[in-house]
């Protein structure tokens, strides 16, 4: 009896312990947050990548380079926008397509000709940061945890290189 007693003992002991293992939140710079919200941030992050990734390519002779930028921004509305407040949520369409946004002035490159050097990569610093912050603000309403994750965000995609990048690609 007495071995049946500490057999069950140890046997709920390892079920416990599992099950504080697996059932632990994710966590991002520190923060640990709901698997929903955890998922949403690298969708975000995905997102975000893939439009550096086309305003890198961008060549103001191909309309699909420009189609892909637009489509990227769309998606980044798209997958935040149900979770902002309005007021956030027209922040983020104008970091995009606001009249100094990222898609606006690559229409402008595109219709002027040109492509993205440094003078107008530079102009896209705020505009990420905008994104990101209302990425990030669109699954948590902590100002403390969201200014960690926000750095983290900004530092895993590494937002300055990117853009020095993309204005170095087209100068002379």
């Amino acid at each position: 009896m007495r071995k049946a007693f500490i057999a069950l003992a140890a046997i709920i002991v390892a079920l416990l312990i599992a099950f504080i293992t697996f059932s632990q939140q994710p966590k991002y710079a520190g923060v640990s947050m709901p698997k929903d919200d955890y998922q949403h941030l690298k969708t975000s992050r995905s997102d975000i990548k893939a439009l550096i990734s086309d305003l890198n390519k961008f060549n103001y002779k191909k309309q699909a380079s420009m189609s892909a930028i637009e489509k990227d921004a769309d998606k980044i509305i798209k997958s935040n926008s149900g979770n902002l407040s309005e007021a956030d949520a027209q922040t983020l369409r104008d970091a995009l397509y606001g009249k100094n946004g990222i898609v606006t002035i690559v229409k402008a490159a595109q219709t002027g000709k040109y492509n993205i050097d440094g003078s107008v990569a530079s102009r896209f610093h705020d505009k990420f940061d905008t994104i990101i912050l209302m990425s990030v603000n669109a699954i948590n309403k902590s100002s403390a945890q969201r200014a960690d994750i926000v750095a983290q965000m900004k530092s895993d995609l590494n937002i300055e290189q990117a853009i020095y990048q993309i204005g170095a690609k087209h100068e002379e």
